[in-house]
């Protein structure tokens, strides 16, 4: 059960590659000799095998290596060789899914553990925002607390922009994850490692997270500085802050500033200019070129 769980989350465990010379069954002649007559579909099906020893999900690889054995079984018993670059064609297929599945699992994953993280850190700012100005003698006002509050919650916006732009620009998964894996591009090695993938891709969806969070941040600065005026929030925390309690006027005045807030750093999340790195558009991809493109053409 904690192994199935974590092969979902982290993908299968690495185990020992072998060849296809050391796969029992198969004469060693005969393979000679097919390699002689099909080096390029040979070569298909050897990179393919030692890839799916290295599929993220445990029954892809099983499936994948068995349906190719299989295939180069019946080949080396004299079956005609189309057998074979079918079983290829198919291995290529499901490999392909699974670094889909690797990718965007891994995303995922980065995604959600940086929006559960989100609250705690919330928690802790919150408790040191409290306990550290009395370490120094500072009395720790109500226009202080609204002010940390308030950048709490443009925190905590920034947050959720940021996992929403990502989802967002997710129109076509397939083209991020041939971007990241290599496969789709000329001379692209077909034995990339999808759980390699996943982790990079886990620790790129937290990035995204942690990018919205000082967005922000630097935003709520700017605009609780006076530094851009451009924006100006609806009241300041020592208009929140009166000498009684709060009228009914009062605390619709407070929710609006909060939601004044969580929008600012919703917006400060949804920044394109970060995210681009990352997650391109698939059009952006191929007006761009890069320095391999660049030089093929004149």
């Amino acid at each position: 059960m904690r192994r199935g769980i974590l092969e979902w989350f982290l993908g299968a465990a690495d185990g020992e590659i072998r060849a296809l010379e050391e796969v029992p069954g198969i004469d060693a002649e005969r393979l000679r000799e097919l390699w002689c007559a099909e080096p390029e579909l040979m070569l298909r099906l050897d990179r393919l095998y030692a890839a799916s020893q290295r599929a993220f999900e445990r029954r892809t690889r099983a499936a994948v290596a068995e349906d190719l054995l299989r295939a180069l079984r019946a080949v080396a018993q004299g079956a005609d060789v189309g057998r074979l670059d079918t079983a290829v064609a198919l291995a290529e297929a499901r490999l392909e899914e699974d670094t889909a599945t690797a990718g965007a699992r891994g995303l995922n994953v980065g995604l959600t553990c940086g929006i559960v993280v989100s609250p705690v850190v919330l928690l802790v700012v919150l408790a040191l925002g409290a306990w550290v100005p009395g370490l120094f003698g500072i009395d720790f006002g109500c226009q202080e607390r609204q002010a940390l509050l308030h950048a709490m919650v443009c925190f905590a916006g920034g947050a959720m922009g940021a996992v929403f732009s990502v989802i967002m620009r997710l129109r076509d998964p397939a083209n991020l994850i041939r971007a990241r894996s290599g496969r789709g591009n000329p001379g692209s090695d077909p034995a990339s490692d999808p759980v390699q993938l996943a982790q990079s891709l886990r620790q790129e969806g937290w990035y995204r997270v942690v990018v919205g969070w000082f967005l922000a941040t630097a935003l709520f600065l700017l605009i609780s500085g006076g530094i851009l005026t451009v924006i100006t929030p609806p009241l300041s925390a020592a208009e929140l802050c009166g000498p009684g309690p709060l009228s009914a006027a009062g605390h619709e005045a407070v929710v609006k500033a909060w939601f004044f807030w969580g929008a600012i750093g919703f917006l400060a999340g949804l920044n394109e200019r970060w995210a681009r790195g990352l997650l391109r558009h698939p059009s952006a991809a191929r007006d761009e070129p890069g320095p391999q493109d660049g030089a093929r053409r004149p």
